[in-house]
């Protein structure tokens, strides 16, 4: 007679095998299983599977599996950042920014000049997700990028450390050479908005006189963001880029 099956969860061997399977929904049960075991040492399969995975779903609950396991996670997405192909590097920086884990911005880090825009892209966002202040001014240096998608992907970025990037960026508006990165630090202390940047008032003030005129325009439009909600104004919205 036949001994009944193990369920999943009890038999991560078998979960293993099943993320392979060729149906979808049969390897987002496998993933599922995996995530309630929560096993460091079968991290390196799973991110493996995950580099390869597919379904965008199930490659979401796989990265909710290895955020269970968040050393081993990280050591495995490092590992494919200096190996992998571009989606592998996508997916890699993806699980990094949903680690958040600060000892890993030097890996991360080294991609946000990538030769591909989506990598380079991803590695500032996730930078901005670990949300250490650290790199701040490696961020603010890189303002100016002529591709609109490069630079609203950055004001993103930025704009997610709010007030703490609010003074370096400040520095990037009053002494940066390139009218367009000066241009561009309006913009992200306009989406930055009330009430986290108030204090960049001063320096936009002054640059309503900068000889260009994107600047004065980017300029215009955060102060008005920040007037039309001065300090103590409650439930001030975030403008968009």
């Amino acid at each position: 007679m036949n001994q009944p099956r193990k369920p999943l969860a009890d038999n991560p061997s078998a979960a293993l095998a099943a993320l392979v399977h060729p149906d979808k929904d049969m390897r987002q049960h496998a993933a599922v299983a995996l995530g309630q075991r929560a096993e460091p040492h079968l991290a390196p399969r799973i991110a493996e599977l995950l580099w390869q995975e597919p379904d965008y779903f199930v490659r979401e609950t796989l990265t909710w599996v290895l955020t269970r396991t968040p050393e081993a996670a990280a050591d495995a997405a490092s590992s494919a950042l200096s190996v992998g192909d571009v989606n592998t590097r996508l997916q890699a920086l993806h699980l990094l920014s949903k680690l958040a884990d600060p000892n890993t911005v030097p890996v991360v880090a080294r991609f946000i000049d990538d030769a591909d825009p989506l990598v380079a892209d991803k590695a500032r966002w996730a930078l901005a997700r670990i949300a250490d202040p650290s790199v701040i001014p490696l961020l603010v240096d890189r303002l100016g990028d002529t591709d609109q998608t490069a630079r609203d992907a950055m004001t993103t970025a930025l704009s997610q450390f709010g007030a703490p990037a609010v003074p370096t960026i400040c520095t990037a508006l009053t002494t940066a050479n390139d009218p367009s990165a000066r241009a561009h630090a309006a913009d992200v202390l306009c989406f930055i908005g009330a009430p986290g940047a108030h204090e960049a008032a001063p320096a936009l003030a002054d640059a309503l006189h900068d000889d260009h005129p994107d600047v004065r325009l980017a300029a215009t439009l955060a102060l008005r963001e920040l007037v039309d909600y001065p300090p103590g104004a409650q439930g001030a919205p975030r403008s968009q880029p």
